[in-house]
């Protein structure tokens, strides 16, 4: 037989191999695309529904925010539970189709970035033999509350360095605190910062909006040599720095309370720093940061007690071509109780 007999030879059983496979996945309502070769629909047929299990994942809520990055996909084992990669899967977004393979941990995704806000996002995933969709209105970038909802999952964990201890956790009604809320603290350790970032919160543009950044705080301290608990906005969540790369925050420190800042060379700078402790384990204070491209109101109350206020222009200080808002413990230690965050839009005009 010659060469070009065999060529075809081949390419007729491989197509018939194709076509077979494609009946089976159909008999058995697992999806597959046109382009699959055929080591794809042997993977489509071996490891989403018979021999292993899967489970597809797509944005929260809270997570669909103008200009946020979110993903969607699937995760895939095999009967032991061990990630499988090279499986494909459909996840469309807005009517535009993309195929994805799952990677050495077993999840196959697509990330994309949100679009305008009051606009609608289609998101459908489509693996084995499921198919979801889900159908959002894009809400503001500085759209978050969690009064009345606490979950530690509405907010995303950035710290350093990566390894330094921290815990974050919800607590039930204290009669001490008269309050439902969170428990955050980190480990002793000088050089590092753990910060909470609400999640969906994407890099904020401070020349398109201003932000009310709203937080209700017990001050607690877990260090004798230090510790700071602040509220802040922050250049960057990839940090190679504990002051990675410039933060303008609103804290309470070992005998003292204000708003201080660093730029790119790292070093705290007291803006408006006053004497006196706020009170240990006891007060609720509320905690507010209003910032409009260079303004800045900061305040602390004790109830409808001002503790503490500055207002003035901050922009020959620090400034930012975006930010994040999140809560911050610095230091060498710090602890915190905090409840009712409020994020919302804000001009100082």
């Amino acid at each position: 037989m010659s060469i070009a007999s065999n060529v075809i030879e081949t390419n007729s059983r491989l197509a018939t191999a194709r076509t077979l496979l494609r009946q089976k996945l159909s008999d058995n309502n697992i999806h597959y695309d046109d382009s699959d070769t055929i080591f794809e629909l042997l993977k489509r047929w071996a490891y989403t529904n018979f021999a292993g299990d899967y489970s597809i994942f797509y944005p929260t809520e809270i997570e669909v925010k103008e200009g946020s990055e979110v993903s969607a996909g699937v995760d895939i084992y095999d009967s032991d539970d061990n990630p499988v990669e090279g499986v494909p899967a459909t996840v469309i977004v807005n009517g535009t189709s993309y195929k994805v393979y799952s990677d050495i941990n077993g999840r196959a995704e697509k990330t994309f970035t949100v679009g305008a806000q009051g606009s609608t996002l289609e998101v459908t995933v489509i693996a084995g033999s499921s198919t979801i969709e889900n159908t959002y209105t894009v809400k503001s970038a500085l759209d978050f509350s969690d009064n009345g909802n606490q979950n530690t999952s509405l907010y995303d964990v950035v710290k350093y360095p990566s390894d330094i201890s921290h815990s974050f956790s919800t607590y039930n009604f204290d009669s001490n605190y008269s309050r439902y809320g969170y428990s955050f603290s980190k480990g002793v350790s000088g050089s590092s910062v753990v910060m909470l970032i609400p999640k969906g919160t994407p890099a904020i543009d401070p020349t398109k909006s201003g932000i009310h950044f709203k937080v209700d705080t017990v001050q607690k301290k877990n260090s004798n040599s230090g510790w700071a608990d602040a509220i802040a906005l922050v250049n960057s969540k990839q940090l190679t720095h504990y002051r990675d790369n410039k933060i303008l925050e609103l804290g309470a420190y070992n005998g003292g309370k204000g708003v201080k800042y660093s730029n790119a060379n790292h070093v705290v700078n007291s803006l408006d720093v006053s004497s006196g402790q706020l009170n240990l384990n006891s007060t609720w204070y509320t905690f507010h940061i209003y910032y409009d491209n260079g303004y800045l109101i900061a305040k602390i109350m004790n109830g409808s007690t001002e503790v503490f206020s500055y207002e003035g222009d901050v922009s020959n200080l620090i400034s930012f071509d975006s930010f994040y808002p999140a809560i911050m413990i610095y230091d060498y230690g710090g602890a915190m109780l905090f409840d009712k965050v409020l994020l919302e839009p804000w001009s100082s005009d």
